[in-house]
């Protein structure tokens, strides 16, 4: 083994070392939050980047930032692992019963507004909003277009979900007007104003 490879071992080492001590630190403010001041914690985040730049100092920046973020993470596992203790739980009483979802009146008028809402209501809000993104996005025209059109079908299953888990219709069509108002707005309204 040459000088080098004895260099990098021991840096290395030093630097996995200083990491593991900075997270000792920080695990040590997480169990005594409540009574200690920060101190504690702004030394462990001194200390763990104080390793990082050890061992970028040792392998460059690009490899030394990958071997710290790697030392950081098996400290970390290491600590926790270390300090594990197994608990017994408490019995609990059991609930009486599970909840029930809310009642909610229903009938067949009720049913064919919900539908026209989720389906016809949502979906224009949803193409407005897609709309309003593909015009106005700043970015290129293609890139608008592609982002605007994947938006419409997942906008429009959220909006669906969203009205038919709404016991209120009314909310959800004011909602739902509101929101296509204000895509198709933001969408055409400078095209017309200018």
């Amino acid at each position: 083994m040459s000088f080098s490879t004895h260099y990098h071992l021991l840096v290395t080492l030093a630097g996995g070392l200083i990491t593991t001590a900075g997270v000792v630190m920080l695990r040590k403010r997480w169990l005594t939050r409540q009574r200690s001041s920060s101190a504690l914690l702004i030394a462990g985040w001194i200390t763990v980047l104080a390793g990082a730049v050890v061992l970028a100092q040792a392998w460059g920046a690009e490899l030394g930032t990958t071997y710290a973020l790697g030392a950081l993470s098996l400290a970390a596992y290491a600590v926790i692992a270390a300090t594990y203790e197994r608990r017994t739980s408490k019995a609990r009483a059991p609930r009486e019963a599970p909840y029930d979802p809310e009642e909610r009146p229903s009938n067949w008028r009720r049913g064919v507004a919900k539908s026209l809402l989720a389906i016809v209501l949502a979906g224009i809000a949803a193409i407005g909003l897609g709309v309003a993104v593909a015009v106005n996005f700043p970015m290129p025209p293609q890139d608008r277009a592609v982002i605007g059109g994947l938006l419409v079908p997942i906008l429009w299953g959220g909006g669906m979900a969203w009205t038919l888990c709404d016991p209120r219709l009314l909310r959800a069509t004011i909602i739902l007007l509101t929101v296509s108002a204000a895509g198709f707005a933001v969408a055409f309204l400078p095209k017309v104003l200018s």
